[in-house]
């Protein structure tokens, strides 16, 4: 079954237009290189713990600290 063709108005067509140019930039965050290291070593770790069958470990406050901070 064909989708009818919708015509939309010129502000509707704009305002879709800005939403698409942002894209994901208002969601995307800018990582200071420590939090950087820190999200690698915690994906490292947990996929070790994956492939023997353990669970992930857990999150310290020094490491919830350093993903929290601000650029």
């Amino acid at each position: 079954m064909p989708h009818e063709r919708v015509t939309l108005s010129a502000k509707v067509r704009e305002y879709f237009a800005e939403i698409g140019r942002r894209g994901g930039s208002a969601g995307r965050r800018e990582l200071t290189r420590q939090q950087a290291k820190l999200m690698v070593a915690i994906r490292e770790a947990k996929r070790t713990a994956r492939k023997e069958g353990k669970p992930p470990p857990k999150l310290t406050r020094q490491h919830r600290a350093i993903l929290r901070q601000r650029r």
